[in-house]
């Protein structure tokens, strides 16, 4: 009997983590944005720890597809989650929020030091491409916001602002496109 309720608990804290873990990219899916960041980003709030949220999204994401196939475009979402998972401080959360959008969540003490954390991340996606050798190009517009303890601002606010910043980081980028045609 114990034997059995043994292996059920661990068949179940199995199922917790696939139920968590998006299947392709191995980082966190949106039941595990729930289950851990928000409660991360919480935690940090209550001890007055200064913490960030950092949105990523592919640029171009729908040509990569059109133009070289899914199989590429999985492709460039595991290359981007594995230079997510490189470049991360260690107690970071990384989630792949949605289709080709990625959120991280972690301590950070300044807007400068999730800048860095951006300009890691960008690093990291140039060695793996080359390492890879892409037959595609592949790029991220990221948008970041730091929780300052003393702000009482709700987690829908700062997601909603990171977001926003993001958004305007890949305006920014089609622009730049457009101007070099």
């Amino acid at each position: 009997r114990v034997k059995q309720n043994i292996r059920v608990e661990e068949l179940n804290r199995k199922l917790k983590e696939v139920s968590i873990t998006d299947a392709l990219t191995g980082l966190r899916n949106r039941t595990g944005f729930d289950a851990l960041a928000l409660p991360y980003l919480l935690e940090c709030q209550n001890q007055g720890k200064y913490s960030a949220i950092v949105f990523a999204d592919i640029n171009q994401m729908k040509m990569i597809n059109d133009k070289y196939g899914h199989l590429q475009g999985d492709l460039a979402l595991c290359t981007v989650a594995e230079a997510i998972k490189r470049s991360l401080p260690k107690n970071w959360i990384a989630v792949r929020y949605g289709g080709d959008e990625f959120l991280m969540v972690g301590e950070c003490r300044s807007a400068e030091e999730a800048v860095e954390i951006t300009e890691n991340l960008r690093e990291e996606l140039e060695l793996l491409k080359e390492k890879r050798g892409l037959v595609f190009s592949l790029s991220v517009s990221t948008g970041s916001v730091v929780m300052y303890p003393e702000e009482k601002n709700n987690l829908e606010e700062y997601l909603r602002r990171a977001d926003e910043a993001m958004y305007v980081a890949k305006q920014q980028f089609h622009q730049a496109q457009s101007s070099l045609k």
